[in-house]
């Protein structure tokens, strides 16, 4: 039989915290044991075949596996350890989760119930579908334009310079200067997009109308905004 310890705590048993505590601890129980037992199979061992590993007795192994006895911490991390198991335990208060887990390589998440309809419509596993979600989301390009329309601190002082530009002409011009062959005069281009709106072509070169602050603040800004779109353009490729 599967438990479902997360279903189980949503019902309610009573209004007594010491019933409550009571009636936690029991169902954890069943299913840790439930968990430790399939896991033993799992791994074609007998109770006996893994107290040997365990150097216990088989009584021993049978007092773990069983959910009417009290289990030491350390017991069950090594009977999980010589299943090549690991034990992931979180505490939660409030919106906050902490992992105490033994394993760092593993993360425990608070999920939200509609994730696991979201699942059950695509036919897969909870995990199943989220490690897809994840492999979606590390592949998606973003645009010149998605990249502009954002909250990246970069592309918001792009938006404050060229506040008189909409944002598909800021997105247009710098794509154009990205094809601008000659590194020096593709960072020249955007400094001057940056400096007072002059759009590709203008071969005017002469900024030096602003002051020595405004001016080393600018040629930091087009630093920051040409390694932004390096980046665009080279997962582009």
């Amino acid at each position: 039989m599967k438990y479902n310890f997360q279903e189980w705590l949503k019902t309610e048993i009573s209004d007594d915290p010491e019933v409550i505590l009571a009636g936690k601890l029991e169902y954890l129980r069943l299913y840790l044991t439930d968990a430790m037992r399939s896991l033993r199979e799992k791994a074609g061992l007998t109770q006996g075949q893994l107290a040997e590993k365990l150097g216990v007795q088989q009584a021993a192994v049978s007092k773990l596996e069983s959910s009417l006895k009290d289990h030491k911490l350390e017991s069950v991390l090594d009977y999980l350890h010589k299943l090549n198991a690991d034990l992931l335990v979180a505490v939660r208060q409030e919106d906050e989760l902490i992992q105490v887990s033994d394993n760092d390589g593993m993360i425990l998440i608070d999920l939200p119930e509609e994730i696991e309809d979201l699942a059950e419509v695509e036919k897969m596993s909870l995990r199943e579908y989220i490690l897809a979600a994840i492999q979606n989301f590390s592949q998606k390009k973003v645009s010149v334009r998605e990249f502009i329309e954002s909250d990246d601190k970069v592309a918001v002082k792009v938006r404050m310079k060229l506040a008189n530009k909409s944002l598909s002409e800021i997105a247009s011009e710098l794509e154009k200067m990205w094809q601008i062959s000659d590194e020096d005069d593709r960072r020249f281009a955007v400094k001057k997009l940056l400096a007072g709106g002059v759009s590709v072509g203008s071969n005017n070169r002469d900024i030096s109308d602003q002051n020595e602050e405004d001016r080393i603040e600018l040629l930091e800004l087009a630093e920051e905004l040409l390694e932004k779109l390096d980046n665009i353009f080279e997962e582009q490729e």
